[in-house]
């Protein structure tokens, strides 16, 4: 018997023979929630107008002669398609069943199979997961249809059609030289999953006896291996430059190179859509050519990787969700370098678009209106920031896509989720040290000593703390004023988890915070960092303490010049 693997899509219609349940499986045991999930994805395919094929998972299987085979996995898909056909087949008998399940060890499951009776379906637990599956499509008919029995048999009708000719599963035959127990072991054990990228690889490695080919599929072999290694080096620096998805939803991660080039999208629920498209591909080209589309994408990816414009570019169009490397290689196609870096710049400058009525209102922006834009601003700025000035470090991408973020006020006027009487105490701890600094020499400071005896005592009453609260924000901020709390001008990238621990404090309190967190490893933004350092704010304008008016002017200015290239390539009406 030939050891080769044999890999396809397979109809229902096509799958033929005995199915023997080796003794090492357990029985059937899909409950109604599987059943109906099932049954729904169905009748929603068969329904739409499209017809698209529709996809089961593997079964894998090992030949044992003839039109005989071992199912090592997917015995419960294959069972509940048996069970759906043999219940369709009461209604229309000319339905035709072409496969049987047999089974090693439950010999009278097989025949409750195929002859279920409720009398005997709690004698076993087979029989009850069978009979169970049984009544369960039932059930979804007489909820989905009530009590019409024409549209159940129209509906019944229809999913044999559709399962006849559109419904596919992945056919795995195993070579004899396969140790079908392990398989097994390694599919079912923590319930792990074929990958599409297995799949993929399987067609592509077909067994060949050519020396040429041969030749080729070990090279091909290598390389797959290489490209695997090399998107998972660099602390994942490399993956987050490609997309923004974690490198968790992949396990094996050149998988995310096939998906590209099929343009997978993110709401496709068919789990082997990158399976199935591959495998049509092969129908029309040779497996060499693809192989090489693949090679090429990816050495286009790390060289744009490597040029440090292109990297930071790229990286914010796709950490921002504006793009995806799909995206970015349709944009790049034909196209001479001079000519992408300007698509480049367009997209950058689209991501950042939206109607004012000129361009003096651009930049009035507010945190309660406005929120997603200011991100958006906000993270181009810093990855552009880091661009313009040629500085040493790149944009970490990767910490960036694996954390939520958040804007954080840079100055804090409101006593919003100060609630607890725990938490005010530790706000104003947290300020006495900033109070102290600024009457440093006074002996006597009414608000300090107020402060310091709520502390001591850890008494104080709601409408003492907003009392004592408004105090302490005055003293340490330059004016009164709110206006300017909710503008671009006061707003900062922080993760969420770093924006909580900050708890509404002025910009003295935060400044010594950041800094704090900044020496323990805490990755800060660039610009975040630059703006609680009074990088932006001449040294003449300069008071440590507060976040004032030149301080936010300065800040703003800073904004418009970074990101002045991408500004002046937006239309405005």
């Amino acid at each position: 018997m030939k050891k080769n693997v044999i890999l396809e899509a397979k109809p229902i219609g096509d799958i033929k023979g005995v199915f023997n349940i080796p003794a090492y499986q357990r029985g059937y045991r899909w409950g109604k929630l599987q059943v109906k999930t099932l049954l729904n994805d169905l009748y929603q395919k068969a329904n739409d107008s499209t017809k698209k094929d529709y996809c089961l998972q593997p079964i894998v299987v090992l030949r044992k002669g003839e039109g005989e085979y071992d199912l090592i996995d997917g015995q419960q898909r294959l069972t509940t398609i048996y069970i759906l056909l043999n219940y369709i087949r009461q209604f229309f008998p000319f339905v035709q069943l072409n496969f049987s399940l047999t089974y090693e060890t439950r010999m009278n499951t097989q025949v409750f199979l195929n002859n279920m009776d409720e009398s005997t379906a709690q004698t076993n637990i087979d029989f009850f997961h069978i009979y169970n599956a049984h009544q369960t499509i039932k059930e979804w008919l007489e909820e989905t249809f009530h009590d019409e029995p024409n549209k159940q048999s129209i509906a019944l009708f229809n999913l044999h059609q559709y399962i006849d000719g559109y419904v596919k599963v992945i056919w795995y035959e195993v070579g004899d030289d396969a140790d079908p127990i392990a398989l097994f072991t390694r599919l079912n054990i923590g319930k792990i999953q074929l990958t599409n990228a297995e799949l993929i690889r399987a067609l592509l490695l077909t067994s060949t006896e050519e020396e040429e080919a041969k030749r080729r599929q070990y090279e091909m072999s290598i390389q797959w291996d290489n490209i695997e290694k090399q998107l998972r080096t660099d602390n994942n620096e490399f993956w987050s430059f490609i997309t923004r998805k974690s490198p968790k939803t992949y396990p094996t991660r050149i998988e995310l190179l096939f998906d590209m080039m099929f343009e997978k999208s993110d709401s496709e629920r068919d789990t082997y859509f990158t399976f199935f498209k591959m495998e049509e591909r092969l129908e029309r080209s040779d497996k060499n050519v693809i192989w090489q589309e693949v090679i090429n994408s990816y050495l286009q990816i790390k060289e744009w990787y490597t040029d440090n414009e292109y990297y930071h570019k790229i990286g914010y169009l796709i950490a921002s969700g504006h793009k995806t490397m799909a995206d970015i290689f349709k944009e790049a196609k034909g196209k001479k370098k001079s000519e992408f870096k300007n698509s480049l710049d367009l997209l950058i400058a689209e991501s950042v678009s939206w109607n004012t009525k000129n361009r003096d209102e651009y930049w009035e922006l507010d945190y309660t209106k406005d929120y997603n834009r200011i991100s958006r601003l906000l993270l181009l700025f810093n990855v552009q920031s880091i661009l313009k000035c040629n500085a040493y470090q790149r944009f970490p991408f990767s910490k960036y896509n694996s954390a939520e973020w958040s804007l954080e006020h840079i100055h804090a006027q409101n006593s919003e989720g100060l609630n607890t009487v725990a938490v005010q105490i530790e706000w104003l701890k947290s300020h006495l040290a900033s109070l102290k600094d600024i009457y440093k020499g006074e002996t006597q400071n009414e608000l300090i000593n107020t402060i310091e005896q709520v502390v001591k005592t850890e008494k104080l009453g709601r409408n003492s703390f907003d009392d004592i609260f408004r105090q302490v924000v005055n003293e340490l901020s330059e004016s009164t004023g709110t206006e300017y709390i909710h503008t671009l001008s006061n707003m900062a990238l922080l993760t969420c988890q770093d924006n909580a621990s900050l708890n509404n404090s002025t910009f003295d309190v935060k400044r010594n915070i950041i800094i704090e967190m900044d020496k323990q490893g805490a990755f800060i933004p660039y610009c975040t960092k630059m703006v609680f350092l009074k990088y932006y704010t001449k040294s003449s304008d300069t008071q440590v303490h507060f976040w004032g008016k030149n301080d936010r002017d300065a800040y703003l200015k800073a904004i418009k010049e970074t990101l002045q290239p991408y500004y002046q390539l937006i239309k405005f009406e």
